[in-house]
């Protein structure tokens, strides 16, 4: 009786666990294959502190540019709110004086004496005109309400009793508001005593604009005689451009954030006498300074859009109150200055700002980029080792790192790797004693089996030569198995070793050969026995089925298929199939050459344990065709990792 090999000690088992988990990441990564990859360390902290340095920089640049414009605004305001005020003074002296004059000369021995000719009097008011140019007209009314004399002659003997300057006049001194004076500037000469502004042409600014209509104040007081009685209205019209130069002199003085500003001024009423030309002569809405919004009682609004464009202003206003005796018109002066202009510094400290914290952040970001690199270098090593160590390889030596952290992981992957240096150390030792049992006990069995059949006939003596060329067969896959740490085995190599035992077999002085090739012709010069396939492995339930069914179909080959005569040839074919849920792993057998093939007459043992396959019952087949003998089997091959893990989801998708 031929005697089960002892075992051998499985130098090779570290080699298998290092197999096994480089065909579950041949790539040498810790974690599931496919997983998509986390950016490096260098560009997280770099893009985080970039970040956060450039958020930081909006932040600041918002809080500080509200803030400054805030302030900025307050203190602009604050300006303009001067200038419209001091407008608003200037309007009421030079009122209060224009009143004044017309009082003073009310009461002139000149206008109060009847006996006075029209001469004198026209001498009176002429001088009075050429004192102060912007006297459109000056002129005397008689109790009755008509005009005696004028400065320059024109509407003398015009009836104007039903004026308010002479009705109003009569018992106290009287001043109007602004009001056009279309049939006074007809009588009048062109230009004669109308102070202008700029004329287009290039014309003496000096003069009158033709095309501006006349406006006038009137400015009146009674005349009385000696003895109180009334004689007469001293009525002076004037001109209302004296206030737009005065607005437009006080605009060219201005500087700093004062600049560009521009002055309107409302009546009593709200109407526009002086501004654009869209809006003067028309009511201006109460909260049009302020966008919509009333103008707060300093005077100052906020910044708002104006109903003449789309211009964003910053407004501030006064009213005239008079000055001495001069009651005042009620007049409101309104100073307005775009808002680009008049917050300008703070949109420029807002760019400053965010210039600058743009480039702290880069900066930052560098200096993150610079850090992180010395940071993720001992990192990567320590995965690196990681990597090694999950390979069952050696260990390279560890960095050590600057922060604490990198220094408590390389010190645990150092205490990991001791310790599983020892569990491996023993767990090969327990691989060693359990193989030697195990192989230990397949002999004994042998032996016993070989004894117990040793004297029952020829009969028995068959059977008994074929329970040990099985316990062989699976003495050999045991082996393969133990080298690999029962992990998996390559199925070319499963191969092999089952039909290595049938390459000495002799049919008629021939010896049978075994070839892994591509090709299996069936030619003369051809091996005996052909192998084809991809590189595949097998569970180790797996591979002792096949160690098993080879040995069958090899021992049925030589006595009675294809392998019993000298130009019979087999060929061993496994294909890897794809299926819409898992992979399958098919095994072909077929014998070609040999002798007519007839069916069994009953089902022994070797016809069972082919027909149960890889994978239990069902899963195999035998045909007896007239060529030779076919045999199918197929089974399920185990997900790779990332497959594995994938599955589920392609199934809830399907």
């Amino acid at each position: 009786m031929q005697a089960v090999a002892p075992s051998e000690t499985p130098s090779g088992s570290a080699a298998g666990s290092a197999s096994a988990a480089a065909q579950a990441d041949p790539a040498g990564r810790a974690g599931p294959r496919g997983r998509r990859s986390a950016p490096p360390l260098r560009a997280v902290l770099a893009l985080g502190f970039g970040t956060l340095g450039i958020l930081a920089t909006l932040a600041l640049a918002a809080l500080v540019s509200r803030e400054a414009s805030r302030r900025l605004e307050a203190e602009v305001g604050g300006q303009l709110a001067e200038i419209a005020g001091q407008m608003a003074r200037s309007l009421d002296v030079g009122m209060f004086e224009r009143w004044r004059d017309i009082q003073i000369a009310a009461a002139s021995d000149s206008l109060r004496d009847p006996g006075a000719g029209a001469a004198a009097k026209r001498a009176l008011m002429e001088r009075m005109q050429a004192t102060y140019p912007a006297y459109s007209i000056i002129g005397l009314i008689d109790p009755d309400g008509r005009v005696v004399v004028t400065s320059t002659g024109a509407l003398e003997g015009a009836d104007v009793s039903g004026r308010d300057y002479f009705r109003a006049a009569r018992a106290a001194p009287f001043v109007g508001d602004v009001h056009p004076a279309r049939l006074l500037q007809a009588a009048l000469a062109p230009g004669r005593g109308i102070l202008g502004g700029a004329i287009p042409g290039g014309a003496d600014p000096g003069e009158a604009d033709p095309r501006e209509p006349l406006r006038l104040l009137d400015v009146s007081a009674p005349v009385r005689d000696a003895d109180g009685r009334l004689v007469g209205v001293l009525a002076a019209h004037l001109d209302w451009t004296w206030a737009r130069d005065m607005a437009r002199t006080l605009e060219g003085s201005l500087r700093g954030h004062r600049a560009g500003a521009e002055i309107l001024i409302l009546s009593r009423d709200g109407a526009v006498l002086l501004g654009p030309a869209v809006l003067q002569g028309a009511p201006l809405p109460g909260d049009a300074p302020a966008g919509g919004r009333p103008l707060d009682p300093q005077g100052i609004s906020r910044v708002g859009p104006w109903p003449d464009g789309t211009t964003v202003y910053l407004s501030a206003r006064a009213r005239t109150a008079g000055y001495r005796d001069y009651p005042g018109l009620g007049w409101q002066v309104v100073v307005r200055q775009s808002a680009d202009r008049a917050l300008a510094s703070a949109a420029a400290l807002r760019w400053n700002i965010l210039a600058a914290g743009s480039g702290v952040a880069l900066v930052a970001a560098l200096l993150a980029w610079l850090l992180a690199g010395l940071i993720a270098r001992p990192l990567r090593e320590l995965a690196g080792a990681a990597g090694a160590l999950g390979r069952d390889q050696p260990v390279p030596p560890l960095p050590r790192s600057l922060v604490r952290e990198g220094t408590m992981i390389a010190d645990a992957l150092a205490a990991a790797a001791d310790e599983l240096a020892r569990r491996s150390q023993a767990h090969r030792l327990l691989i060693d004693e359990l193989n030697h049992r195990v192989k230990n006990t397949l002999a004994t069995v042998q032996s016993m089996a070989g004894q117990s059949l040793k004297n029952l006939g020829g009969g028995a003596a068959a059977g008994r030569d074929a329970l040990e060329a099985r316990l062989l067969a699976l003495s050999r896959a045991h082996d393969i198995l133990t080298r690999e740490s029962w992990a998996s085995a390559d199925l070319r190599g499963i191969a092999d070793q089952a039909l290595r035992p049938f390459r000495s077999e002799a049919v008629a002085g021939e010896p049978l050969g075994v070839e892994a090739a591509g090709d299996a012709a069936f030619g003369g010069d051809a091996p005996r026995i052909t192998l084809e396939g991809p590189d595949l492995r097998l569970p180790p339930e797996g591979a002792l089925a096949l160690t098993m069914i080879l040995h069958e179909l090899c021992t049925n080959a030589v006595k009675h298929g294809a392998l019993s005569v000298p130009a019979g040839r087999a060929v061993l074919t496994w294909a890897r199939e794809t299926g819409p849920d898992a992979q399958t792993l098919r095994i072909t057998w077929r014998e070609r050459g040999g002798p007519p093939v007839v069916p069994p007459s009953r089902t022994g043992f070797g016809t069972r344990l082919l027909l149960r396959g890889l994978a239990g019952r069902n899963t195999a087949s035998l045909a007896y065709e007239a060529a030779g003998l076919v045999y199918v089997a197929v089974s399920p091959l185990p997900a790779p990792p990332a497959e594995a893990e994938a599955a589920p989801q392609r199934r809830a998708r399907a």
